[in-house]
């Protein structure tokens, strides 16, 4: 991080348009495409510096910064004209302050441009608190109970200690403005819909080893290579749902909330809350679902019998096969609902912890077990002969 030049102290960030609205016009055309930093040490006579040693100092400012001048009046809130000496007037005279409060009822109005007006680039509020401060200080009062940040939500202030106080540093987000505040409600809610949508997408990938070949079969298409296809990259849809979720919970129940010029640090609607969260768990239950798939297909569809009606005294021949390829309950149950539909098979087993299947069919039949393997084959899976049951 660079140094300032002249104190040799760090500086704060700037954006490239407080320069091109607080420098003098001609000094505008100095301007480089460097990132400038601000410096903070009130003794110092630079303001604006980069890492090549392009400074810009007090003079260079068509405003005074108050953190650097001595004499009156010293800006402390450029938005809205209010300086250091307003406030320490106030305090002597009536034992307390309401500037932030003043400030804060102003903000929730048109003005606000803190970036284009502030040459600190950024949110007053912290500036004005340590006004206050030293304020009560000088006065040799005791400071009343202040709230801090916009619409006195705590989450604006933040302490040096982690907690929420008077004292602590206020985010530079408390002073964005209605429309900010609404866009990034706007793109919060976004992304928690996309990510529960995405987790929901992935969980349905995970389970297509199982499902998408029923389906294909049912429609009389060949599933050859379906199911060890989506077998192989389960792991990784499934990783995926679970960021994903993950990611939908941090936005719903963990970030934190956005400080805003209206409304009371951008507080979410509570039937927008509700909804984000109710959509949320409907999705963590639709990843489980489909995710455990595999696990319980068996036991939604055909029993584990099947076949075609014969009459009672035809004689039966059985063949069992060593099946390859099956990945899940749901491979057993459609290989078997489509081998019982070949001519003259009285009844198919299909066992998929041990990868056989047995087929019964009439004892004069031609060519079963050869009409069995191509039909396996069809459906995506191998067939090899094993033994008579």
């Amino acid at each position: 991080m660079p140094r300032c030049p002249q104190c040799g102290n760090h500086g704060r960030k700037v954006k490239r348009v407080t320069l091109d609205s607080l420098l003098r016009p001609e000094r505008r055309p100095d301007i480089s495409d460097e990132q400038y930093h601000v410096c903070l040490a009130p003794e110092c006579e630079t303001v604006y510096f980069g890492a090549a040693d392009a400074a810009f100092g007090k003079s260079d400012l068509s405003v005074r910064f108050g953190l650097k001048e001595t004499s009156s009046p010293r800006p402390v809130c450029y938005c809205f004209d209010r300086s250091i000496e307003e406030t320490y007037d106030e305090i002597r005279r009536t034992g307390q302050s309401t500037m932030v409060d003043s400030i804060k009822a102003a903000m929730k109005g048109p003005g606000c441009r803190c970036e284009q007006t502030n040459p600190l680039g950024g949110c007053c509020l912290k500036s004005v608190q340590e006004v206050v401060e030293q304020g009560f200080k000088l006065a040799g009062r005791e400071q009343a109970s202040t709230r801090c940040g916009v619409g006195g939500h705590e989450d604006c202030c933040v302490s040096d200690s982690g907690q929420a106080g008077l004292t602590g540093e206020v985010r530079e987000d408390c002073c964005r403005t209605e429309t900010g505040a609404r866009g990034i409600e706007a793109t919060r809610r976004r992304t928690g819909i996309l990510a529960a949508s995405g987790s929901v997408l992935a969980a349905i990938f995970s389970s297509a080893c199982c499902w998408l070949p029923l389906i294909m079969i049912a429609f009389g298409a060949s599933a050859a290579g379906v199911a060890g296809f989506f077998e192989a990259y389960r792991p990784y849809f499934i990783a995926g749902a679970l960021v994903m979720l993950g990611l939908g919970f941090y936005t719903v129940y963990f970030r934190r909330e956005t400080c805003t010029a209206d409304s009371a640090c951008a507080a979410p609607n509570r039937r927008l809350r509700a909804f984000s969260r109710i959509m949320l768990w409907t999705a963590t239950g639709l990843v489980g679902a489909f995710v455990f798939f595999p696990n319980y297909v068996g036991h939604l569809f055909a029993s584990p019998t099947s076949g075609s009606a014969l009459a009672p005294d035809v004689r039966l021949a059985a063949v069992k096969f060593r099946i390859e390829g099956m990945t899940c309950e749901g491979c057993a149950t459609g290989l078997r609902a489509t081998l019982a539909k070949l001519p003259n098979v009285a009844s198919v087993e299909v066992d998929y912890p041990s990868k056989s299947a047995v087929v019964r069919y009439t004892a004069d039949s031609l060519r079963v077990a050869d009409q069995v393997v191509e039909t396996v084959k069809a459906a995506g899976y191998a067939a090899t002969l094993s033994e008579h049951p």
